[in-house]
């Protein structure tokens, strides 16, 4: 995959917030795709905060190394481009499957994953790694497949993962966590994208899936609070965990008028009911359930 406008846009604000990315990683030696429009924006957007164009930006060719952008638009001074192999000039060689030596520890203040999580098998290792390697106060920006990506990597993930491994148990607090719809499936290949916040199914008390036509990448901003052993312990879901809790309240009993409803469609043959309960659970899995997905602006990101 690589940076798109939206990860750029993403950096960006949380640069203007604050955010250090001085000593940066970044996973793979990546290539940046801008559509037209967007390189527009980027030189507007950039003009405007800072009074001058951004010089990466004025010979920008599709598909060409960050690396220039990084150190530009995010003032990057020392950047660290790590993989598994040298075949595209990574600066640092190491096979996220396996744990980082001590001494790369807590040396970055911004790490940068825009499209590698999804080809590592361990994935435990890797964000222990990602984790371990990034001083307090830093943060880890993760994009990455979250759904109609299969074969794309090992994996595809889920918002639910991504909020209980980024939790103050594991010394980081989850920014932002937002849903990209794209189009193709080298989601690159289209400039106009649909953004989502994601409800974190610990507050809405719900497994919040997604059941979509079309490919959709998550996007995770998590800030690394405080020096702790990250996985010590394996994250369970949330709703596993409040069920298992001793003071863990049962769901209010249903209304008179939710109950006669509830045996309207017991009464109905099973397969007919089981349609109806179908098409509600779909509606519950999409992008128009308000409960879980707030739909953003392309350009306002938390």
């Amino acid at each position: 995959m690589g940076i798109t406008y939206l990860d750029a846009v993403a950096y960006r604000t949380a640069k203007l917030r604050g955010t250090s990315f001085e000593r940066t990683m970044i996973l793979g030696h990546q290539n940046i795709y801008l559509h037209r429009k967007e390189v527009r924006a980027l030189r507007k957007q950039y003009r405007a905060q800072c009074g001058v164009p951004p010089m990466s930006l004025e010979n920008y060719e599709w598909g060409a190394f960050a690396d220039s952008f990084l150190r530009d638009f995010l003032e990057v001074s020392s950047l660290n481009v790590l993989d598994a192999s040298a075949y595209e000039g990574a600066t640092t060689i190491h096979d996220m499957n396996e744990p980082v030596p001590n001494e790369w520890h807590n040396q970055f203040e911004a790490i940068i994953d825009c499209g590698s999580l999804e080809h590592i098998f361990n994935v435990p290792v890797a964000l222990r790694n990602l984790a371990s390697m990034l001083t307090v106060g830093g943060t880890l920006f993760i994009t990455t497949p979250a759904n109609n990506l299969m074969g794309h990597g090992f994996y595809q993930f889920s918002p639910e993962l991504m909020f209980r491994v980024f939790s103050e148990d594991n010394g980081f607090a989850t920014r932002n966590l937002t849903l990209r719809q794209g189009v193709f499936p080298s989601v690159e290949s289209t400039r106009s994208r649909r953004l989502y916040s994601v409800a974190d199914p610990q507050d809405v008390h719900k497994r919040v899936g997604l059941i979509s036509k079309r490919p959709a990448m998550m996007f995770v901003e998590a800030v690394k609070i405080a020096q702790v052993d990250v996985l010590a312990k394996s994250p369970y879901q949330s709703d596993y965990i409040t069920a298992w809790t001793p003071e863990y309240v049962a769901p209010p009993k249903m209304s008179v008028t939710q109950r006669a409803a509830r045996r309207m469609l017991d009464a109905l043959p099973r397969t007919v009911s089981a349609q109806l309960l179908g098409r509600r659970e779909m509606r519950q899995f999409s992008l128009s359930n308000k409960e879980f997905y707030k739909r953003l602006p392309v350009t306002d990101l938390p």
